[in-house]
């Protein structure tokens, strides 16, 4: 049977689905010439040929709560009738992870699970909506890395529940230091040593970290991510 992430404008998108199908538990729901669904943690994921057949693959497969849409155009929040904000997804397909070389007086450790509120005070105020416990528990799973400069924590990066890079944040005081890219690239480097594909999603109007993606050589993908929060069969139109 034709597999819809065999084609050339989805090759971003099946690194994401073999990526969190290989190492992240998911569970995969139907994956053919119309469309590839897994479940990972909270989230349904998909890939659909046609974005108006989301709330039929949604009856079909009981997809409501959180669903996250990848490869879509840019109109289908417009759609399906739900409000979502584009994001763009990025990976690093270099065979070779990019040299980490950390600003003077920067080192870079891994957080402790007890500064999950520190870490989620910060990322809330950027519209994160993880719980301090959640928070935690991707801390023990996944990581969360710090950097340390002049004896203060000058930022952090981590991954998201589904293996992802994200949570990217440098203090004020110490911007444009190039804090923010070397954790990045320590995160990318991190990754690789598991054989995983580093992976990301950036929101289309965060023009810094678009930028930040392709100084650092990741590929976007072709379409678009919208992570929806909340779908029910009542927002059905």
């Amino acid at each position: 049977m034709a597999d819809i992430l065999d084609r050339s404008e989805y090759k971003i998108e099946r690194v994401a689905f073999d990526d969190a199908l290989m190492h992240e538990g998911a569970r995969l729901i139907v994956r053919d010439d119309r469309a590839a669904i897994i479940s990972v943690g909270r989230w349904s994921m998909c890939v659909l040929a046609d974005g108006g057949d989301f709330y039929r693959y949604a009856d079909e497969y009981n997809l409501y709560g959180k669903i996250c849409v990848f490869g879509a155009d840019n109109n289908l929040p417009e759609t399906v009738g739900l409000y979502a904000p584009a994001c763009k997804m990025f990976a690093y397909l270099d065979a070779m992870p990019p040299a980490v070389d950390l600003p003077r007086g920067v080192i870079v450790k891994r957080l402790a699970p007890s500064l999950a509120q520190t870490v989620l005070d910060a990322y809330t105020n950027r519209g994160g909506s993880y719980t301090v416990e959640h928070m935690a528990e991707i801390m023990r799973t996944h990581g969360v890395f710090g950097a340390i400069a002049d004896g203060k924590l000058a930022g952090f990066i981590g991954r998201h529940g589904d293996g992802t890079m994200g949570m990217l944040e440098v203090y004020d005081g110490f911007k444009r230091r190039g804090i923010g890219a070397a954790l990045e690239r320590f995160l990318i480097n991190y990754i690789m040593t598991y054989g995983r594909v580093p992976l990301c999603d950036v929101y289309t109007d965060n023009t810094a970290s678009l930028a930040l993606q392709h100084k650092l050589g990741l590929t976007p993908a072709t379409g678009y991510a919208f992570w929806f929060e909340k779908v029910e069969r009542s927002d059905r139109k």
